[in-house]
């Protein structure tokens, strides 16, 4: 019977041949209207022959598309090598530009230091000494490492004891604050640089030796110096000063009440730094406090500070915000203040002289890592500037201008000053001037509090002795 013809009176069964040679069967019935109707099944299908056909041609495909690849692979690895060959040439070449701008600025440095009337450069000077007018430039930052707890420890401070003739030279410290960047706890001492590299510490201290969980014994803010063998600090959640030692484990604690006291818990800290109100500097005439005040409305306000009483000094009353600035440092007396030029930037701006009582502008550019400065340490024994930035340890040596000899008729600037003698006691200094002080000459008594200053001090003295906690007022 031909196909597609079925028979009118029962259903027919067909073998057909289909693609590929295989055999099946077809089943054809009509249906009332006379319309053949058929259904085929087929036998299992052996070889693929159209599955075959299609993964033929995208072998090919693919082998052409690699080909092609290979050939891109083959002009990149050419362009690389040259680019790789230029970039050596070029850093060559670099290196003996910066070797010979050197060998220029070194000439243009000394040309400067023999011309009339011009600042002398000096890289060294005697430790101890200020016999030089003050900072010319700091250098490129010296990158140390990240502080021991990690990146996400952005605040705290770090450096060496800055005491003359300290006890301990050699020591590192670094005080990481907590992550709430207000909290001064935990930190490590290092018996040199190379312990330090090694994360190696003579041990790690707490402040919370008491354990209990509001930690009075604890500071707030980045403004921790270690001084002679102890860390002074902002005791946390006050204006009270403290005192640590951590080889006794022994805290000192002193309020400090007067006319115009100290601001605290972020009232007025650095622009884009937290809780630092009271910042402690040191440099070669001891120990400051830097802070702002309600009298004074934020104003940078200049103190000094007796290591072993707590006791402060009458004040200077700069005429800068100290919320306008990033932080500040001491050196030979004389405040220098920051502020943020960019991310890559700092800016040494501002400058108050407690000798003279004196204050001008000045513009110093600094290179910094990252964009935070979260605290400036200067270090009267070797003459660095220490900057804990974001995390980071960095730091910078220094350049100072030599002093100029005075000129005839040259008279010093009045100055009367209360200060604090070796017993802690107050003894005033006073500096008669032969002149008339010249009009740009800050006002002594907006600039200077005359009258004495009324310091309650209460001293907490918490050790630990065996396994026990000792407290005494």
């Amino acid at each position: 019977m031909p196909l597609g013809i079925c028979d009118q009176s029962s259903a027919v069964h067909l073998k057909v041949i289909v693609n590929g040679g295989h055999i099946g069967k077809a089943l054809g019935v009509k249906d009332a209207s006379g319309q053949c109707i058929c259904t085929m099944q087929l036998t299992d299908v052996i070889f693929p022959a159209g599955k075959v056909e299609k993964l033929e041609s995208d072998f090919f495909n693919l082998t052409n598309r690699l080909q092609d690849i290979l050939n891109e692979i083959v002009d990149i690895q050419t362009v690389v090598a040259t680019m790789e060959s230029h970039d050596k040439n070029n850093i060559l070449a670099v290196q003996r530009e910066l070797i010979a701008l050197r060998e220029k600025l070194q000439e243009c440095e000394e040309a400067i230091a023999k011309g009339a009337g011009a600042p002398n450069v000096t890289r060294t000077l005697p430790i101890g000494k200020c016999n030089h007018d003050g900072l010319l430039k700091v250098s490129d930052p010296v990158l140390v490492k990240l502080n021991w707890k990690g990146s996400d420890f952005k605040a705290g401070s770090w450096g060496k004891d800055f005491a003359i003739g300290t006890k301990s030279p050699d020591h590192y410290w670094v005080f990481p604050l907590n992550k709430d960047e207000r909290t001064l706890e935990n930190y490590r001492l290092y018996s040199s640089y190379k312990k330090l590299l090694l994360y190696s510490p003579v041990r790690e201290y707490s402040l919370n030796i008491s354990n209990d969980p509001k930690c009075p014994d604890c500071g707030q803010g980045a403004g921790v110096v270690f001084f002679n063998g102890s860390f002074y600090y902002n005791c946390f959640d006050s204006r009270a000063l403290c005192k640590a030692d951590p080889f006794s484990m022994r805290i000192s604690r002193a309020n400090i009440e007067d006319q115009d006291p100290a601001s605290f818990n972020n009232w007025f800290s650095y622009k884009g730094v937290k809780y630092q109100d009271i910042d402690l500097a040191g440099d070669e005439k001891g120990l400051w406090m830097v802070h702002g005040s309600t009298l004074s409305n934020g104003k940078l306000v200049i103190r000094k500070v007796h290591p072993d009483t707590l006791t402060v000094g009458t004040p200077w009353t700069t005429s800068q915000s100290k919320d306008m600035a990033s932080n500040s440092f001491m050196i030979c007396g004389v405040l220098y203040a920051t502020k943020r030029k960019n991310s890559t930037h700092e800016e040494i701006y501002f400058m108050y002289d407690t000798n003279t009582s004196q204050e001008r502008n000045i513009k110093i550019f600094m290179e910094k890592p990252l964009p935070t400065v979260q605290s400036l340490n200067y270090n009267p024994n070797d003459q660095r500037l220490y900057m804990y930035n974001d995390g980071y340890l960095v730091y910078y040596n220094l350049t100072f201008m030599t002093r100029t000899p005075k000129k005839i008729g040259d008279v010093p600037a009045t100055e009367q000053h209360q200060a604090l003698d070796a017993e802690g006691q107050k003894s005033l200094v006073k500096r008669e001037s032969q002149g008339i002080a010249s009009k740009d000459q800050p006002n002594s008594d907006s600039n200077q509090q005359q009258e004495p200053v009324s310091v309650t001090v209460v001293r907490r003295e918490t050790m630990r002795e065996g396994g026990h906690i000792v407290a005494s007022q």
